[in-house]
């Protein structure tokens, strides 16, 4: 056989080898696009149909848009979803953090609307800066009490009115303090703003031991539960979240 026709063979041969490679290579890059953790695999009410679609944007509280994989666009009814894919879509956010395995958890609870708020420590008590009416401060963390306290001199700097209080507190030395009763205009917690927050007015030294200067209260289950509020104790972050 001629040296020509023998190289037109070869590269023949060579091609119909490589191409089919090329082909399934082609096909693997488009699975891995989808495999990108933005698809979900959907079931019908009555469980007994699934589709794998990707969610582009909310129109109403029932209504979707989402892709196949074809990409075709189309809208879907939460009425005829399961009820985990309901309760998926409930909490869907455009640009959200799906792989939860690899995420970290500040930027889960970024994608969730939370802003992080630097922790400190003092003894064995964590510390927070806040604002109240226009005074910051530092912030005892005191979960373990379903009220917030704030201090009679950051109170008076203040200019807060106060009231009778509801609570009598028994300090370390064994001394009863009935509180008196006050509310911040405006509490400031990173991004979160909180109108009118009650807090008992007592001195936050006989409450904890080794108070820092410039404390001006104490933040009890109340706050929290205002703020929203995830506390990562070995991050030494306080993540907050305004009611939407």
């Amino acid at each position: 056989m001629p040296a020509p026709a023998a190289r037109f063979l070869l590269l023949a041969f060579l091609a119909w080898v490589a191409f089919p490679a090329l082909a399934q290579n082609d096909e693997k890059n488009e699975q891995e696009k989808k495999d990108d953790g933005s698809f979900r695999i959907f079931t019908s009410a009555r469980g007994n149909k699934t589709l794998r679609l990707k969610v582009l944007s909310r129109i109403d509280d029932e209504t979707y848009k989402v892709e196949n994989e074809d990409g075709k666009a189309f809208n879907i009814k939460t009425s005829n979803l399961s009820r985990s894919d309901q309760l998926f879509l409930e909490i869907w956010e455009p640009n959200a953090i799906f792989n939860l395995k690899t995420a970290k958890l500040p930027e889960v609870l970024d994608q969730m609307g939370y802003s992080a708020l630097d922790l400190t420590t003092a003894g064995n008590t964590f510390i927070v800066n806040m604002t109240a009416d226009g005074k910051s401060g530092k912030f005892l963390l005191d979960p373990s009490r379903s009220f917030s306290t704030f201090d009679p001199a950051a109170a008076a700097a203040i200019g807060m009115k106060l009231g009778e209080g509801r609570i009598t507190f028994t300090d370390n030395a064994g001394q009863n303090s009935r509180s008196k009763q006050g509310a911040v205009k405006e509490l400031k917690a990173g991004e979160v703003t909180l109108a009118s927050q009650e807090f008992q007015i007592l001195e936050i030294a006989r409450m904890f031991r080794g108070v820092p200067a410039g404390t001006l209260g104490a933040i009890g289950g109340d706050l929290l539960n205002r703020l929203n509020a995830l506390v990562d104790y070995e991050g030494k972050k306080l993540f907050v979240k305004a009611d939407e």
